[in-house]
Parts: C-alpha cells; structure tokens; sequence
C-alpha cells in the first residue's frame, strides 16, 4: 500500500505574496495589463486581459510549494472553489495563509481571491484589487481589512 504524500509549502504564502505588493496595471495600456501582471497571467497559462486575481493566487502557492501547490495554475476563482470543494478544503474559520474567496450572493459563485494575512481585524493580499479592497476588479496587489461576509475560506493541507 503506498502512502499519499501531502505537500507542504517549503515558503510562507503570505511572505510570498508580499514581495509582489508593488505590482501595479498599467493603466495607459487597459485594464489587466502591464509588465508585471502580464508575467503574473502567463505563470498561471492566462491570456493577457485576463483578471488576474487566481492567477496571482495561485502563482503564489505555485511559488511557496516549489511547484507542487495542491491547486494548480488557474485563471478562475470558481476553479478553486470547486477544487476545494471536492477535496474537503474549505473551513468556515479562517487560518492565516488560507485562500480566502468572494461569493457573489445572486449567483453563489466565486469572483474573487486573495490569500489571508490576519486575523483581528480579517486581513487579505490580493491581485486585481483596489488598495482599499473595494474593489475586485483593481489595479494591483494591496493587502487591506476585508470583511468576512459572503466568504469562503480554503485550507490546505500543511
């Protein structure tokens, strides 16, 4: 019988995340584009435009796992909500390092991610987002306050 290995992140995702809290969208040429954001989209085998947000999440874990993230390269969030799903990841309290994903009250799917950084006040580091946070759709990767209605929260194995 061969034993499952479960991999464990070899760097902290949060510490990850914030070496890229410079990234910004070049705004003179659209939105979702730039150097930086479009390097983020092709990591995660995206499309230039694309929003970016999974892309940089899973960037990250693709990163802090050394390449053996339990979730792969993914443009979308809902992606990742089913992965979760299937794999019994998702908790109803969240862990620092967690995936912490938006869920769209109309239509119950995912629309955003971001990774969380704390607890008291419930903090996140997301791309595509707004300094503030709120916005889903933003400019660059901001670590901000969120608020922990229509969340979900993913956690890993480690």
């Amino acid at each position: 019988m061969s034993k499952t290995v479960i991999p464990v992140p070899a760097y902290d995702p949060v510490a990850v995340a914030r070496m890229f809290a410079y990234v910004r969208e070049a705004q003179q040429l659209g939105q979702n584009r730039g150097l930086r954001v479009e390097a983020i989209q092709r990591w995660a085998n995206g499309q230039t435009a694309d929003s970016w947000c999974a892309e940089f999440a899973t960037m990250v874990l693709d990163i802090a796992y050394q390449g053996r993230s339990p979730i792969g390269r993914l443009q979308s969030c809902e992606d990742i909500r089913h992965l979760a799903a299937d794999n019994r990841w998702l908790v109803e309290v969240p862990s620092v390092g967690d995936l912490v994903l938006s869920i769209d009250p109309a239509t119950r799917r995912a629309h955003h991610v971001g990774i969380v950084t704390a607890l008291e006040p419930l903090a996140a580091i997301a791309g595509n987002t707004s300094p503030t946070g709120a916005s889903s759709n933003g400019d660059g990767v901001y670590e901000h306050a969120i608020s922990p209605e229509h969340k979900q929260y993913v956690h890993l194995p480690r």
